[in-house]
């Protein structure tokens, strides 16, 4: 039973619930305050009897005789009104005399449990059922000492005096049937007034789940609007809208990711399948017998062996964008950016001893001035990278420069790659950092490169917190500025 209660609660929509809960809090409200009314007005009109009865009471003598109650009829006498019964009653319970006629008796109040011992412990009044069962009596009892009209003798008996409880008991019925009658209206009232009240309320909760449906129909730009600020349904509205642009983007971000790896998929198959076709072709012809001469054979195995350099250095750096996209931890310590581009511009000058590649501090700078917290070896790679870069792209024999510098607001560590090439054109600058982007579309191999060591160093950088831009050199050429915090961010 339980279990089907709970199905069936939560189930029932909440603007049911609500006009529900509603009717029932009012309902009970009303059935509170009409019990509460009811019981202190019966209360009032009880009390408001005693007081007339007492007031009545105090108006008869104390000695009475057995033919005065004759004169107490149900017309005025003695200025008591017809609403009044009055009755001697006996020690043991019986009626000696009474104001009712022999007919009306049965309308009169059972006072047979009046005796001498019930009177002698009531401290309160009584309310007594009437002989007849139809109605009550409210009867107070005082001391009386009666004089029998026979025998002359005086005897204890008990005064009984009181009113028939039927018009108050009208009175509270009115009162009960009117508030009833009000109160259905005011329940009725009230949940047409919260069904109203509660359709405006959730009217954006509608625009809600309608904005959801046609956003999960593959409507991104959908947003909601309308609802005021401040209000539940308005913080509700800003936190959806806000969600929805996050998964907007998050599809934009996904078709891109998608888009980035189709690509990355093609230019990664199309460098790998480019020296295998070579390295494919010379083992054909050697297996052929088509190189008959020992330079022949050479300059294959030369060529097999370049290709195989190209495809180390292709797969090598692949492995270390995917160990970029896997985020692992940096094994941070310590470092001197002086050190790194002192060290990285005399391997670079070992390679290439034809060109002229040097290193500059600042000059109001020391060595101790320019120390980070990094992956000592990932700079290394990032500086690397960067110089053969431009060796790559500046003409034989021009200079290259590594500058470091330090600037003090916001503390940044600052390597600049200075070469007088051809720079990089504006319009490609967002673009050169991207995997396997080249700007000769062609794919000759004049320059070398796999087109992946920029892109290694923009995740490098990025992994420590920096930023790496270029810039044009002046007089000709591109300068390549990376910057570094003291520390990179958690």
């Amino acid at each position: 039973m339980y279990e089907r209660l709970k199905r069936w609660w939560d189930a029932t929509s909440l603007r049911n619930k609500i006009t529900g809960v509603t009717v029932v809090i009012v309902t009970i409200g009303l059935m509170v305050i009409g019990v509460g009314t009811v019981v202190s007005i019966e209360r009032y009109l009880t009390e408001e009897i005693d007081r007339k009865i007492d007031e009545a009471a105090t108006e008869l003598p104390s000695l009475l005789n057995t033919l005065d109650f004759n004169d107490f009829d149900r017309a005025r006498a003695n200025g008591l009104s017809n609403e009044f019964y009055i009755a001697a009653v006996s020690a043991t319970g019986t009626i000696l005399a009474s104001n009712l006629d022999r007919d009306d008796e049965q309308y009169g109040p059972d006072v047979s449990r009046l005796s001498l011992g019930v009177v002698s412990d009531a401290k309160e009044p009584l309310t007594l059922e009437s002989l007849n069962g139809q109605t009550s009596w409210r009867v107070m009892t005082y001391r009386l000492n009666i004089v029998s009209a026979q025998t002359g003798q005086t005897l204890p008996a008990t005064l009984a005096v009181g009113i028939d409880l039927e018009e108050s008991r009208r009175v509270v019925g009115s009162f009960a049937s009117v508030f009833l009658a009000f109160s259905l209206v005011v329940v009725v009232l009230s949940a047409a007034l919260t069904r109203v009240l509660i359709g405006r309320t959730f009217r954006p909760l509608r625009e809600v789940e309608e904005t959801a449906a046609r956003f999960a129909g593959g409507d991104f730009s959908q947003r909601l609007g309308g609802s005021t600020p401040n209000t539940e349904v308005g913080r509700l509205t800003r936190s959806l809208n806000s969600m929805l642009s996050r998964i907007d983007r998050a599809f934009a971000d996904r078709a891109d990711t998608i888009e980035q790896m189709r690509r990355f998929i093609g230019d990664a198959s199309h460098e790998l399948r480019t020296p295998l076709v070579s390295v494919r072709g010379y083992a054909e012809l050697y297996r052929m017998g088509a190189l008959s001469t020992d330079d022949e054979v050479r300059q294959a195995m030369e060529r097999i062996e370049k290709e195989a350099d190209r495809m180390t250095t292709l797969v090598t750096d692949l492995l270390e964008l995917a160990r970029l996209d896997e985020a692992k931890p940096l094994n941070l310590e310590r470092v001197s950016l002086a050190e790194i581009a002192h060290d990285q511009a005399s391997d670079a000058s070992a390679i290439d001893p034809g060109r002229e590649i040097t290193w500059h501090l600042r000059a109001d700078l020391s060595d101790d001035a320019v120390h980070i917290t990094a992956d000592g070896d990932k700079l290394r790679q990032v500086v690397t990278n960067l110089l053969q870069n431009a060796r790559r792209f500046s003409p034989a024999g021009s200079p290259i420069e590594v500058e470091v510098d330090w600037l003090d607001n916001p503390e940044r560590g600052i390597i600049r790659v200075v070469d007088h090439g051809e720079g990089v054109p504006p319009q490609i600058r967002d673009k050169i950092f991207q995997r396997f982007w080249r700007a000769d579309t062609s794919r000759a191999r004049e320059t070398g490169g796999s087109g992946l060591g920029l892109a290694i160093v923009s995740g490098i950088v990025a992994r420590h917190g920096g930023t790496v831009d270029v810039t044009d050199t002046p007089g000709g050429g591109a300068t390549f500025v990376v910057s570094l915090p003291p520390v990179p961010p958690e």
